[in-house]
Order: C-alpha cells, then sequence, then structure tokens
C-alpha cells in the first residue's frame, strides 16, 4: 500500500495527527484532500515505521518492580508532555491541538486549570523551584514562559521552525544554575540557546537533521543532542556554542536521559525497538537491550534504577534495570494506547504516563520495591 506521506520524517507524529482528525471528525488543513477512511486505519494500525525491525523483548523473571496501573485522567485532544512540580503536588500536561497546558493536582487527580499557549504544544519543562514552567509551541515557532504562581504566560519569545525537546544547564561560565535553556528546533537544524535572566535568544547553533531533545552536562560545558533523522547525536561545546562532534547511534534516537551520576546516556532508538546506554564522553555503546515496538519517549525514575520507555507500537513501556541493562518488566496500557512522555512522583512511587492518541493520562504505581538493609543485631558469625 502507498502511504500518503513521506514514511522517513516523523512518521509517528503524521500517523498520530491523521488519527485523531479521523477521531474528531476534522481535518487538519481545510479544503485539503485527505486519505480514506481505510488507508487512514491501515496507517494507524502499523506498529511500527516502514523499515524498522521487530524484535523480541526478554523479560528477566527475578524483578524489584511490579508496576500496576492506578487510573487516568482524561484530558483534551493530544496530551504530551508531562512536567511535575518538585514537590509532587501538580502536575502540568501539554495538549498537542488544544494550545494549552492543563494544571492537575496530584492528590484529587483533578484538573485545577487550563492555562493558554500557542499552536502545537508540545513538551514543558519546570524550573528547580517549580516557579517557571516552560513550554514549546510546535506550530508557532514559539516559547510560552508561564509564572506557576499566577498560572499565566508572562513571555511569549519567538524561535527558529519547530522547537520542540527542552533542557535547563548552568552557565558554562560563571557556574550559575539555570542560566541557560536549551531548545532543540525540528525543523531548521538547530538548538536554541535563551538566557533565562533576560529571557532572550543569545543564538541558535547548527547540528544535525531533525534535531529532537537537548540534554547538558551538570557543568553545561557539553550539551548533547539527538537528530531524529540524522541518526546520530551531536556534541555542541557549551562555551565556544559550535557543535565539535557527530556520534552515529541508529535509527530515529528520541528519548534521551542522563544517568545520575553523569557519566552515562541512556537513550531510545525508535526505529530499531532499542534502549541504548552510551559512554557520556565517548558516545561509546556500553549496553543494548531490546524493548517494544517504536520506543519514543524515555523517564528515569529519581533514583535512577529504572528507565522507562514509551513504546508508540507496542501500546506498552518496557522498563530497564539501568544498572544491569535488563528488560525487568512490561505494562501494557491498553485500547488505542499511544504513550509519549512519562515523568514521575519525586518519591518515584508514581509514573504518569501522556497517552497521546488514547486522549488522557495515564496514573501508575510503579510498584518499586524498597531497597532494605539490615544491621548485623545478630552478630557478624566470626569463626
Amino acid at each position: 500500500m502507498s502511504l500518503p506521506f513521506p514514511p522517513g520524517r516523523r512518521w509517528w507524529l503524521v500517523v498520530s495527527l491523521l488519527a485523531l482528525c479521523l477521531l474528531n471528525g476534522s481535518s487538519p488543513h481545510a479544503g485539503a484532500a485527505q486519505p480514506s477512511v481505510g488507508a487512514l486505519l491501515a496507517i494507524c494500525s502499523a506498529p511500527v515505521p516502514p523499515g524498522a525491525a521487530r524484535q523480541s523483548v526478554e523479560i528477566q523473571a527475578a524483578s524489584a518492580i511490579s508496576p500496576t496501573i492506578v487510573t487516568s485522567i482524561a484530558m483534551g485532544a493530544a496530551p504530551h508532555g508531562i512536567a511535575v512540580s518538585p514537590n509532587g503536588s501538580r502536575l502540568y500536561v501539554t495538549d498537542f491541538t488544544d494550545r494549552s497546558v492543563s494544571v492537575i493536582d496530584a492528590n484529587t487527580l483533578q484538573i485545577v486549570k487550563s492555562i493558554p499557549v500557542g499552536r502545537g504544544a508540545v513538551n514543558v519543562l519546570l524550573t528547580a523551584d517549580g516557579n517557571r514552567a516552560y513550554v514549546t509551541n510546535e506550530f508557532d515557532d514559539s516559547l510560552s514562559i508561564i509564572d506557576t504562581k499566577t498560572e499565566a504566560v508572562i513571555k511569549t519569545l519567538a524561535l527558529p521552525d519547530r522547537p520542540h525537546g527542552m533542557e535547563l544547564a548552568a552557565d558554562p561560565t560563571s557556574g550559575e544554575a539555570e542560566r541557560r535553556l536549551y531548545v532543540a528546533n525540528l525543523g531548521s537544524d538547530s538548538v536554541s540557546v535563551i538566557d533565562t535572566q533576560t529571557l532572550t535568544l543569545l543564538t541558535s547553533v547548527g547540528v544535525g537533521d531533525t534535531p529532537d531533545s537537548p540534554l547538558a552536562s551538570p557543568d553545561g560545558k557539553t550539551i548533547w543532542v539527538t537528530n531524529y533523522d540524522g541518526q546520530s547525536l551531536s556534541v555542541v561545546d557549551g562555551v565556544a556554542l559550535i557543535e565539535t562532534a557527530k556520534w552515529q547511534v541508529g535509527v530515529q534516537p528520541h528519548g534521551f536521559k542522563r544517568s545520575v551520576d553523569g557519566s552515562k546516556i541512556y537513550l531510545t532508538l525508535q526505529g530499531e525497538d532499542k534502549f541504548l546506554v552510551l559512554d557520556a564522553d565517548t558516545g561509546a555503546v556500553l549496553d543494548d537491550t531490546a524493548v517494544n515496538a517504536s520506543p519514543h519517549g524515555l523517564g528515569l525514575s529519581p533514583d535512577g534504577r529504572f528507565a522507562w520507555t514509551g513504546d508508540l507500537g507496542g501500546r506498552s513501556s518496557t522498563i530497564v534495570e539501568t544498572a544491569t541493562g535488563n528488560a525487568v518488566a512490561q505494562i501494557v496500557y491498553g485500547g488505542i494506547a499511544n504513550p509519549h512522555a512519562i515523568a514521575f512522583s519525586p518519591d518515584g512511587k508514581r509514573a504518569y504516563v501522556s497517552d497521546f492518541l488514547g486522549r488522557r493520562l495515564i496514573v501508575v504505581d510503579t510498584g518499586v520495591w524498597e531497597q532494605i538493609f539490615l544491621p548485623a543485631v545478630f552478630g557478624e558469625g566470626e569463626g
């Protein structure tokens, strides 16, 4: 069957938007010719992008985690990004088609506020103190800056084409925490650098093909960027603000986290159904784990023990123990689930998963067994 769009670039987003239009009974472009319902259903049923290899997932029997779904919260048309306040009391969820950020009380699990932002509100990022939220508006080419105390937008900053993922970082020269915000721009193959004090765009750095998400070292001197269509990570010097290297990693790198100690990078390859562990200094692959189909988002538990993938094709999450590289659990969300972002409560007892097509926020009890160390109260058994 011939597809009504080029399959190579951001296929999941096109498929998801077409499916949303079908569900909503509307079209993404008024007056434009649309594929038939049959064609849309066939496209949406495809679990992996063309050419992607399906792999079996081996789950280790002995596991320190047993996740269960607690409930789900009905959201707008297309929930995407998630941020959790530092004390865990508030959740912030972007709605890609509703031009808004929903504020949720984490105790009652009720939506208490909807904050208008821009078109294609895709990701949200909170400062460490929780007083400010940044939202990328992919279709407006802008950044909305929200004061979380007043729950209002205080500034909208113009950015290059299709801003997507973000990362707060220290100033690499002064060491001032969170002085910089890096934003990956899908459409302009660049990463924008924003001064968070003056809220001005300092510059944009050219990187690889379709940059999706940035990640920063603790000192802000190194920035890594996933290049979704470039099959690579760009390495950017945070002081000179130039790309210094490209690491070839595999097909459609997307979900992106740094280990707690900063020595490793965790990465999903959406086009290869893989979770990788990379050396943060050299880019060498330290571990390679098969996960379910089309891993997109990636969440890391607060203690760094477990990485959760958002498997678009599997409608599930694969949970990888970072110390061993073993897939130790899976949780299937059911229905037409399209898990994108994954975030955690500060104590790690709850995971929050945005279901883009299912129009819900899924609340999961992570079921993590606590590590208990018993003192030698019965003697040390010396012989």
